[in-house]
Parts: structure tokens; sequence; C-alpha cells
């Protein structure tokens, strides 16, 4: 029987699994990246005693189970604590103020639309346990959401190892001490105060994230870039739908939306906010 790790990757196949990929997650895998495809899909094909990819495709295509574990694998989650500073600067000192003053009374909702394994969401919470902490009244509720099962089901545990938080010490000790535990083993802990105000769920970009109330403020960080223009403008009308008109959508450092059409105005480096006025999809 041939050991599936040398199984050959065919351009037929590759298309194929190009497809399903994009039609599951609406990540394009650029041509050409065949090897990179190889190289997160091998093993699986190892455990799974499956000698090519054309049996690795009628799995995929017949079993959820494993259509799941093909996202997990193909979708990329590299992030950290705090990763851009200036973003989480205007995050604290104009977006949170501007929400106390006209919306004093109610939670803030954040919506952190590429939570990856938690990292994120659990920085939006750490700033806005904070804040909860001083301004008496206040109080806020966090979504992370992935396509990948694998990384949601870590960013649910709120534990986490040096590399993710090492810099996060390094700019904010003060914070770090206050709101994360860690252990003889070098691990961290979020305070249980934060993660019970932060949700995770399985949520596909491409698709309209239903059963939510509109969030205040949307991170939209480093996935953008997975995705065509078209395909970008569609996630952004999603987005868009969920907004207020004075909501503020944070984007990553190596994005722009000056190229699309989309209902959003820049008002600062990764930073925007609606257009006024601009039809709203059903969300």
């Amino acid at each position: 029987m041939p050991q599936p790790t040398d199984a050959v990757l065919s351009e037929l196949h590759f298309n194929k699994l190009q497809a399903i990929i994009h039609d599951k997650t609406g990540i394009t895998i650029a041509d050409g990246r065949s090897t990179m495809l190889v190289s997160r899909l091998k093993g699986r094909l190892r455990e799974l005693g499956l000698s090519d990819y054309k049996a690795y495709i009628a799995k995929v295509t017949s079993d959820p189970d494993e259509m799941q574990e093909l996202i997990n694998r193909v979708t990329t989650n590299k992030t950290y604590f705090y990763r851009t500073p200036r973003i989480w600067e205007h995050f604290r000192d104009d977006a949170v103020p501007q929400f106390l003053t006209k919306k004093a009374g109610r939670a803030m909702r954040v919506w952190s639309a590429a939570a990856s394994t938690g990292e994120e969401a659990h920085t939006i919470g750490i700033l806005l346990e904070q804040v909860r902490r001083s301004e008496p009244g206040f109080n806020y509720s966090v979504l992370g959401t992935d396509v990948s099962a694998r990384v949601l089901k870590k960013a649910e545990t709120g534990n986490y190892e040096g590399a993710a938080f090492a810099q996060f010490q390094k700019d904010a000790p003060d914070l770090f001490a206050e709101f994360m535990k860690c252990d003889d083993a070098g691990q961290v802990q979020i305070s249980p105060e934060i993660r019970t105000r932060i949700k995770f769920k399985l949520h596909n970009l491409q698709k309209r994230l239903s059963g939510v109330s509109p969030f205040d403020v949307v991170f939209l960080r480093n996935v953008l870039i997975y995705f065509t223009n078209e395909d970008q403008e569609n996630i952004l009308r999603h987005v868009h739908a969920l907004m207020p008109s004075d909501g503020v959508l944070y984007i990553g450092e190596s994005e722009t939306l000056s190229r699309l059409n989309t209902p959003f105005e820049i008002i600062g480096p990764m930073i925007y906010r609606p257009v006024a006025g601009a039809r709203r999809t059903q969300a």
C-alpha cells in the first residue's frame, strides 16, 4: 500500500480542494500554493490511512466532521495579546470614552470577528474590565468568532503560554499583573471576571451572523488579506449591517479598504466608521 505521505497533489485535486475551501470559508488559496496545502494535509492523510488526495476529497465531501478538520488545518491562526498598540490606544482613549458619553446605561458590545485562539478577545476584555472597575454602572460583552473549531476550543480555556503574552507583559505590566494569573509552569489564565463576559462562536465571515444585537466596535483584523476583493466587500457588508452609524471598525496593519467598494470611511490608519446614510443589508 502506498504511504500517504508520498501522495502527490495533482492540479485537478488541488483545484477541487481550492474550491471546497473557498466555498466553506471564503478563503482563497492562491494558484501555485499546492506545496503549502500538502504541508498542512499530508499528516491528516497518514492519520486516516488514505493513499491519495482523491480518497481524501471523497472523505471530506461526505463527512461533516472531516470538513471541519480540513478547515482547522488550512486556516492561519497567528496572534498575540495587545497586537498593534496604536489600535488599543485608540480603543481605550477614543472609542470607549465616546461610548460612555453617548450610550451610558447599557452594556458595550464588541465583536472580535477573527478571534483565532482568543488573544484579541481577551485583550478587549482586559481593557473593558479596567473601565468597569472605575466607571459605576458600566458593563460589556465580547463575542469572538472564527471559522476554526480547533482554535475556538483553545480560546475558551483562557490559558496561554509565553509567546502569546510576552510583549503584552512588557508593554503593559500593570494590566498583565491585574488581570492575568501566572502559574509555575509559565502559563497564564485570564481573570474569571473577564472570561464570563466573553463568548466564542463558530462563524464563517462570508455568512451573515445571526441572533446578535449590533456591535459598537468590531475588530476585523489581519483576516481580509486572505480573501479576494469581491469576498472582502461581501464580508464588510455583513459587518456594516451589524453596526450603528457611530460604531468603530478596526482592521489589520497590512490591510486597507481604499480600493474596495464598502460602506465605511477612514478616520485613521486601520480605523474606520460606517458611512452615514449608507444602505444597510438585512443582517
